[in-house]
């Protein structure tokens, strides 16, 4: 079977790798080089020109997003499923994200989505878009060729966007000042808030604003993740956490 071009996780004992298989190239790390010619199904394994096991992949969504390549910072997958959750994100939604960034959580939302709900993403940096198209189909590529879904892209400055013409479920943010989306727009349907923010002081705006704006039900939490070591006889927890990547308000628009 050929598998030039597929997005795989190259593994060893403690690390991963995530590349792009490539036909009569070579995969080279410290514990010596991986013939791609050598990979003849997936998953498999395989010994490096030194004798080094590998194990060879698909890549997980969370793979993915942790070892792509990247330009603004993501959320974490640990945030996304409660940003999810809190912005009652179901396939057939209507969403608005404002702040497209490297396009992880872009990604996430049209594999919710598909072709019954649409995702409008909205940034004002060309960059972040074309990055986040890239994002989406080096991943769609390997696994669906053909799947599809309902994106369109917004470039503006949140400051100026007026959201008119179309008709949104759920509004996802990951911009410094998500409060300046209300200098330009009025909520009156209902519809859910959700806002990813790392400091305080903005959650502290923010929350002020949604107040002003008749929002109910405001939450603001932080999600702490801790992975545990099982080995042998072993089991417990790492020394070290995931810990505070961000903070998630949500809330919501009941009329």
């Amino acid at each position: 079977m050929n598998f030039d071009n597929s997005l795989v996780v190259i593994k060893s004992y403690n690390k991963k790798y995530l590349t792009v298989i490539k036909n009569g190239d070579s995969f080279i790390t410290n514990d010596g080089k991986i013939s791609y010619n050598d990979i003849k199904s997936i998953p498999t394994t395989v010994k490096s020109s030194i004798g080094e096991e590998f194990v060879i992949y698909f890549p997980t969504y969370k793979e993915f997003v942790l070892l792509m390549r990247r330009g603004p910072q993501i959320i974490y997958p640990k945030d996304i499923g409660s940003i999810i959750v809190d912005g009652n994100v179901k396939n057939n939604s209507n969403v608005l994200e404002i702040g497209t960034g490297s396009g992880a959580l872009t990604l996430f939302l049209i594999l919710i989505l598909g072709k019954e709900g649409t995702l409008y993403s909205l940034d004002s940096d060309n960059k972040n878009q074309y990055r986040s198209k890239k994002t989406i189909n080096r991943y769609l590529s390997t696994f669906n060729k053909n799947y599809e879904y309902n994106l369109e892209f917004i470039h503006d400055e949140l400051k100026n966007f007026r959201i008119t013409d179309i008709d949104i479920d759920t509004i996802i943010t990951d911009v410094p000042e998500p409060w300046e989306f209300f200098k330009k727009n009025n909520i009156n349907k209902d519809l859910s808030w959700v806002s990813y923010l790392p400091s305080i002081s903005q959650v502290e705006k923010l929350t002020n604003v949604l107040k002003e704006n008749k929002f109910k039900n405001i939450e603001i939490k932080e999600n702490l993740e801790r992975y545990w070591i099982i080995r042998d006889n072993i089991l417990r927890p790492k020394n070290e956490m995931v810990g505070h990547t961000g903070f998630i308000v949500s809330s919501r628009f009941i009329v």
